[in-house]
């Protein structure tokens, strides 16, 4: 028995070196099933919603690339306008500039829209260069184009106004009154296009007869001054007196009507549809 003592403490000993690792590790293991959970749940998520493909919230959103275009011009128009309101004048120049440049396809009234809203956006910018590029494109588009004044600044409408009558005195020196005297050259520099065009027309009419009826009388003529078709050749000689009589009478109007619109201001504008009143009732009239 004394013998085997020993025996037994070293066996005691050495299995005391072979365990304590696997029992270490166990131990570990069980330390770290509470801490393992935590971390998984904190990187899972992400890491799956990552793989998933999963959208974050719009708050985590990136921000839309600058210089992306809006899907059309009512849009962006619709963007510059509500920027104007909130405040916003560089999201106005921003919105407006695709638009007002053509790099978005729109229609003559939005284009006038878009030079409006950037030379707006310019101006309160601190950029009185570019507005007054985009309000002078604005005004040769739109001759009659304002800023209303109940919405916009005092000192805005002021500068609107001041390019508006410099580019009518260019105009005024640009017109010569000696087209007056060639209607209906007179009525197009003065910026009567529809009443030129009429004055043209009943101008070609009488126009036509006299030439009609100079040639058909060239070709009826007949040795010693007279005509083949007698009775015919009077009546067009007839014709030719009214015809004349309507020409010179088209002519001294539109002269008369050249000198009138050549002393009348630019900007006045001219009702297109008037009422008036006669002893016996009313006419209504209507002004070219």
């Amino acid at each position: 028995m004394r013998g085997s003592f020993p025996t037994a403490v070293i066996v005691a000993a050495w299995l005391g070196t072979a365990l304590p690792a696997p029992a270490a590790a166990q131990v570990k293991t069980r330390q770290g099933e509470t801490a393992r959970p935590q971390a998984e749940a904190t990187v899972a998520p992400a890491d799956a919603d990552a793989k998933a493909g999963v959208e974050t919230s719009p708050t985590e959103a990136p921000a839309q690339a600058p210089g992306r275009l809006p899907a059309d011009a009512a849009a962006a128009l619709v963007h510059a306008g509500a920027a104007y309101e909130y405040g916003d004048m560089n999201q106005v120049v921003e919105a407006a500039r695709p638009v007002a440049e053509g790099l978005l396809p729109a229609s003559p009234e939005e284009q006038n829209k878009a030079f409006r809203l950037l030379g707006i956006g310019l101006y309160l910018t601190n950029r009185p260069l570019g507005a007054k590029t985009a309000f002078t494109e604005l005004l040769r588009r739109d001759p009659d184009a304002r800023l209303d004044p109940t919405t916009t600044r005092p000192e805005l409408v002021a500068f609107f106004e001041s390019l508006r009558y410099r580019q009518l005195n260019q105009q005024r020196s640009a017109r010569k009154v000696y087209w007056n005297f060639l209607p209906p050259a007179g009525q197009f520099q003065n910026g009567d296009t529809v009443k030129g065009w009429v004055v043209l027309g009943v101008a070609m009419v009488p126009v036509a007869e006299l030439v009609t009826s100079f040639i058909l009388l060239t070709k009826w003529r007949r040795p010693g001054n007279t005509s083949m078709h007698h009775d015919a050749a009077e009546n067009l000689q007839r014709a030719d007196w009214v015809a004349a009589g309507l020409l010179s009478a088209t002519y001294l109007y539109g002269v008369i009507d050249g000198l009138i619109g050549y002393s009348r201001p630019l900007e006045e504008s001219k009702p297109p549809v008037s009422v008036f009143l006669l002893p016996g009732g009313g006419g209504l009239g209507f002004t070219f």
